[in-house]
Formats: C-alpha cells, sequence, structure tokens
C-alpha cells in the first residue's frame, strides 16, 4: 500500500527524496519472506502518518517569523530576537515559542523514524539490497541529524551573554527562519560547510601521535571536508581556545584530557601516544554516534562557561558558526 495523500501532504515533515526510501523499503518487505514483514509494513505506515500529524500540529501555531497581536500587545521577529538574546541555557526553553518546540519533538520524531528504517533496511535478506537501502536510510538519518545540530549550535550562542550582542541577534534570527520553515529546512542548503564537515569527521581514524593533529587534518580533508570550515574556524581573530576546540573536534577528547596525556608524554619522555578515537558505527547508526559527539563537548563547552573554566566555551562548530555570523 502506498503512503496516503494525507501522509504525504504539504504538512509531512518526510522530503520527498525520504518517502521514496519509504517506498523502497517497504516494496523490499513486501517481496520478502521475513514472518515479520505485514507487521513491519504497517508500523511503518503509521510512523509516517503521525509525523503528518505532527506537521499538522507545527502548524496550528503561529509562526515565529509572522507579526502577531493580543490585544495591545504585539509581538514579531525582533521582539523575539531580544527575548531570546536575554536568556540563559537554563530559561532559553521558555523563551523559545510553541512552534519552536513542538518542531524539536517532531525533529527527533523523525530522527528516531529514520533510525527505525535503518534497522528494518538491515534486516532485508537479500544483501545487496539491504546494503543500498541501509546506506540511504543512513544518508537520511544524518541529514536530520544535522537540522537537530544546527540549532544546537545557533541556540549556544544565542545564550552566550559574552558574545557579541549583534552576533547573537543574528543567531536568533536564523534560529527563527529555522524554526518558521522547519518542513523544508535543510542544513545542506543552509550552512552545507557543517554538512560536508560532519560527514567527514565520522570517515576518519584518530592516531594521536604527537597530538598535535596533523594525521588527522589530513584524514579529514581526504574525506570531503570543507575547507572553508578551517578558513572560518581559524579566522583573523582566532585564539587558543579555537585551536583547542579543533583538536577537540579532531580527537573526540576533551582539552583537559588531551592536557593530561601532553603532560604524560612529558612526562615519560614519549614522542607520541596512540589514541584511537574513530567513530566506530559497526552495529549503531551514525546519526545517533554523531550526535553524542556533538553533544559531549557542547555540555564540556557549557559547564566551562559555566563555572569560568580556562578552555574552549563553544565547539569547533560554534566558533565556525561564529565566524559566519560575522561575514553576514
Amino acid at each position: 500500500m502506498a503512503v496516503s495523500e494525507a501522509a504525504s501532504g504539504p504538512q509531512q515533515p518526510l522530503q520527498p527524496e525520504e518517502l521514496e526510501l519509504v517506498e523502497q523499503v517497504r516494496a523490499a518487505l513486501r517481496q520478502s519472506s521475513l514472518p515479520t514483514a505485514a507487521a513491519t509494513i504497517d508500523a511503518i505506515g503509521r510512523q509516517v502518518e503521525s509525523l503528518g500529524l505532527f506537521g499538522a500540529l507545527l502548524a496550528r501555531y503561529p509562526s515565529p517569523l509572522e507579526e502577531q497581536q493580543l490585544g495591545p500587545m504585539r509581538r514579531g521577529l525582533e521582539t523575539l530576537v531580544d527575548n531570546l538574546v536575554s536568556t540563559d541555557p537554563a530559561t532559553f526553553p521558555f523563551r523559545a515559542p510553541t512552534q519552536a518546540l513542538v518542531g524539536r519533538a517532531m525533529n527527533m520524531a523523525q530522527i528516531n523514524f529514520l533510525r527505525m528504517l535503518w534497522h528494518v533496511t538491515g534486516t532485508l535478506p537479500d544483501p545487496a539490497e539491504a546494503a543500498t537501502l541501509r546506506e540511504v536510510a543512513a544518508r537520511r538519518l544524518r541529514a536530520s541529524v544535522h537540522c537537530r545540530l544546527v540549532e544546537e549550535v545557533l541556540a549556544d550562542i544565542v545564550t552566550d551573554g559574552l558574545v557579541e550582542k549583534p552576533l547573537r541577534q543574528q543567531a536568533g534570527r536564523n534560529l527563527a527562519q529555522l524554526w518558521g520553515n522547519r518542513l523544508t529546512w535543510r542544513v545542506n542548503r543552509f550552512f552545507p560547510i557543517l554538512a560536508a564537515t560532519w560527514e567527514a569527521r565520522q570517515r576518519i581514524r584518530v592516531v594521536g601521535g604527537t597530538l598535535a593533529g596533523q594525521s588527522e587534518l589530513v584524514q579529514l580533508f581526504s574525506c570531503g571536508c570543507d575547507a572553508e570550515f578551517v578558513d572560518l574556524l581559524m579566522d583573523q581573530d582566532y585564539g587558543e581556545v579555537e585551536v583547542q576546540a579543533f583538536r577537540e573536534f579532531l580527537f573526540g577528547t576533551s582539552s583537559e584530557e588531551l592536557d593530561r596525556l601532553a603532560q604524560r608524554m612529558a612526562a615519560e619522555g614519549m614522542s607520541s601516544i596512540e589514541l584511537d578515537a574513530k567513530m566506530d558505527t559497526v552495529g549503531r547508526d551514525a546519526g545517533s554516534i554523531l550526535f553524542e559527539f556533538f553533544r559531549a563537548r557542547l555540555v564540556q563547552c557549557t559547564a566551562r562557561r559555566t563555572a569560568k573554566l580556562p578552555g574552549p566555551r563553544h565547539t569547533a562548530e560554534g566558533y565556525v558558526m561564529l565566524a559566519w555570523l560575522a561575514r553576514q
């Protein structure tokens, strides 16, 4: 049974290429001899319908891009931005518009659905078909995770009171654009630099060596990292914290731990050290691993900011976004 018109209508968060994947998976299940095929097909259909209902719920709330009036009170994009830049990480959710909160929940529902497709494709009896569809599902899943991560990067900048106000305001406007266009907003069109770099980072193997990151950087570029990512990170005003944030991105290890390793190398007279932090995707979906890789660094940066500790206050992606916003 094809995806219903309602499920694939204008309020459906799944894009045409994602709905095409849904049909390909359902067709493969129908042609398989799996005893659970019929139940799985029904479960996929229900999830697609549920995502359509999420989209319909999203449309019931005012867009943050439009002006609203309630009695004598008026609000619009600029009043929203003014509210957002007065928040911190603790109060930010209470200032975000309802459509943004519904959209975040919808984004997670979409991520979970695509993760489900990734698992289902792994059960298909035809190895070639399973591998092909699973790679497509993984790619669509990572794209949805990218959207969530960019939202996290922008929110992190908005809530940092030490960032210049014009940059936080610009981050707030970009957040509003994401929230107001949630159904069609995609990172590969908004900020392809980050999407390409996240894709490349998942393919490199961390060596360690002298902890300078030269081998990892070469791998990053050879795997498709956009050179502008490094150009923006090492912009004209870059300093030690940007370098530390980039090393955390390359090694997948905190600056504090890297400093401890460097001290150990010096104390023991070692010229290099093995540090294997490759993102192993065996048995796990790459979208979840990418999300955890980013969130672990974001939490560390937020903790340093809150406790006024030395080290990066933002992730490498955050510093890249700050440089990009400044250019805007």
